[in-house]
C-alpha cells in the first residue's frame, strides 16, 4: 500500500447501455470505478496509524476485529448497527413466500443479508475534492503486458532453470508478469 497513490480514484471507460434491459438504445461512454486492491484489517490498522493514532498496529488490528464481531452479534440479535459517518447495517431476510400467515414458518427464511446504507455525510466526503485517474481496461494491460513479455530478451536455451523454465519463474517473465514502472 506504501507505494500506492492515495488521494485519487482510478476509473477505466465502459461501452454500454443507459439500462440493459433496452438492449436497442444506442450505447454510450461511461466511466467505470477500479479498485487498486482490498484493504484488510491489518492494512486499514497500518494506514490509521499513519494518521497518528497513539494506538500501535496490534490494538488496533484487535479492536477493529472485536468491532466486526460485535456488529454480526449485535445484528444477530435483531439491532441495526449506526458507524456514525460511514453506514448504519442492517439485515434483510430471504424467505420462500406462502399464501397463508398461519402457513409460514421460520424454515422457510433461506438465508439472513446484511445490507449498509451509506451516510449521506460519507458520499458527501468522497465527493469532496475527489481527483480521478485513468486506469487502463483489462484489454489495454493485456496487451501492454504481451507487449512487454514479447520486449523481453529470450536467454539462450541451455541457460533455463533446473524446471525447463528459461526466464527463471513459472509465470515466464522476470517480473512475475507484472508491468513495473
Amino acid at each position: 500500500m506504501a507505494n500506492k497513490t492515495i488521494g485519487s480514484i482510478p476509473y477505466s471507460l465502459a461501452l454500454r447501455v443507459c439500462n440493459p434491459s433496452e438492449s436497442d438504445i444506442e450505447k454510450k461512454i461511461f466511466a467505470s470505478a477500479q479498485s487498486r486492491e482490498t484493504i484488510g484489517l491489518r492494512l486499514l490498522a497500518a494506514h490509521m496509524r499513519q494518521h497518528g493514532s497513539t494506538y500501535s498496529v496490534g490494538t488496533l488490528v484487535g479492536v477493529l476485529s472485536d468491532a466486526v464481531e460485535c456488529i454480526v452479534e449485535l445484528l444477530k440479535s435483531g439491532y441495526s448497527v449506526d458507524l456514525e459517518g460511514l453506514a448504519r447495517f442492517y439485515v434483510t431476510l430471504n424467505s420462500t413466500g406462502v399464501g397463508k400467515v398461519e402457513d409460514f414458518s421460520t424454515s422457510l427464511i433461506k438465508q439472513v443479508n446484511i445490507r449498509a446504507d451509506i451516510a449521506d455525510t460519507a458520499t458527501a466526503e468522497l465527493n469532496s475534492d475527489v481527483e480521478f485517474e485513468y486506469a487502463m481496461t483489462r484489454e489495454e494491460q493485456a496487451k501492454a503486458k504481451k507487449a512487454a513479455k514479447a520486449a523481453l530478451p529470450s536467454a539462450p536455451e541451455d541457460e533455463g532453470d533446473d524446471d525447463g523454465n528459461e526466464n527463471g519463474n513459472e509465470n515466464g517473465g522476470g517480473n512475475g508478469g507484472e508491468i513495473t514502472e
